[in-house]
């Protein structure tokens, strides 16, 4: 009987000390420490609807009269903490070199409401109007904080990125441009947004082994446990919002473009102009996962590889236009 408890008690031990090292290896990411700002941030909340929404806030000591507004949005099952220190703290960081303001909403239990047909999210399901607290939100900083009404931009990342495509594509007047991480549009058939009409500018960054979101399309879940959708490939997104906005031309190619991020070898660039301004941009991050292109922090293992070489936040700064609002 004591043999057989000691047999049970190490098979135990062994199992808990696999899933220890497992948890470790794949899902274990260190938060980065905080850099030093020049302020501090903000907790508060939102009335929108019968809703109470919150939301962080970093608006730096020093801001120009009328300073830009980037709105972060966080990815399924993260939220706004985490949204903040998965960017490696990039976008405080710049907000206090370029001088405009971040906040980082919290999802409704997790998630967004974005265009997908029969998403299993909450917010989706109870049709959360995500669309008006983006916008109720945005319209509160442009009246207690004088934000350019013409400098409104959004940065999402997964769901977050879905969200921002809605936004891109229903509120173009409202919002001048976006950026979409690690996420690519609904299949025509899984899609319920509208079909027609100019959309803000959008910007694209997109990893070539996206682990959840395939680079190339096709259905999509979360490790095979929960199905989130049928996407098309990341070049096809790209080419329907360029479409959308009538460019009909083919786009600039390069493989090291001259950004002030510092672009890697590995990074490949399409642009879409119009009227002499890039409108659609897509950057591919070859062997890039499920992340963030951002110097400071990594990427669980289980999302893929983190590309450390390219600063996508940057890059995103440099497509708003914010380095030259000062």
């Amino acid at each position: 009987m004591k043999r057989k408890m000691m047999i049970a008690a190490i098979i135990s031990g062994t199992i808990i000390a696999a899933l220890g090292i497992c948890y470790l290896y794949f899902i274990y990411a260190p938060t980065p420490k905080e850099p030093q700002l020049s302020s501090s941030i903000m907790h508060a909340e939102m009335r929108c609807g019968t809703v109470d929404r919150t939301y962080l806030a970093y608006i730096p000591k020093h801001l120009p009269e009328r300073p830009a507004l980037i709105i972060a949005l966080h990815g399924t099952a993260m939220d706004m903490e985490k949204m903040r220190s998965w960017t490696g703290y990039e976008l405080d960081k710049l907000a206090d070199k370029y001088g405009f303001i971040v906040l980082y909403p919290n999802g409704y239990k997790g998630n967004w409401n974005d265009f997908r047909k029969n998403s299993p999210t909450a917010a989706s399901k109870e049709n959360i109007d995500d669309v008006g607290f983006i916008q109720q939100l945005a319209n509160f900083f442009v009246k207690s904080h004088q934000v350019d009404l013409k400098k409104l931009f959004v940065f999402g990342f997964s769901n977050g990125g879905q969200m921002a495509m809605r936004l891109a594509i229903e509120k173009p007047q409202f919002f001048s441009a976006v950026c979409v991480v690690s996420a690519n549009l609904p299949t025509p058939a899984t899609y319920a947004g509208p079909k027609e009409g100019a959309t803000s500018r959008i910007m694209f960054v997109e990893g070539t082994k996206d682990p959840i979101v395939s680079y190339h399309g096709g259905k999509a879940s979360l490790f095979g446990l929960q199905k989130i959708g049928d996407f098309m490939s990341a070049n096809e997104t790209a080419e329907t919002f360029a479409k959308r906005n009538g460019i009909t031309g083919v786009p600039e190619e390069t493989k090291s473009p001259n950004g002030s991020s510092g672009i890697s070898r590995s990074v490949e660039a399409k642009r879409w102009d119009k009227s002499g301004n890039t409108y659609v941009e897509l950057f591919t991050v070859n062997g890039g996962g499920h992340e963030i292109p951002q110097p400071v922090f990594t990427f669980p293992r289980i999302l893929g590889k983190t590309a450390h070489d390219f600063n996508s936040i940057e890059q995103a700064i440099e497509f708003f236009h914010i380095k030259y609002s000062r």
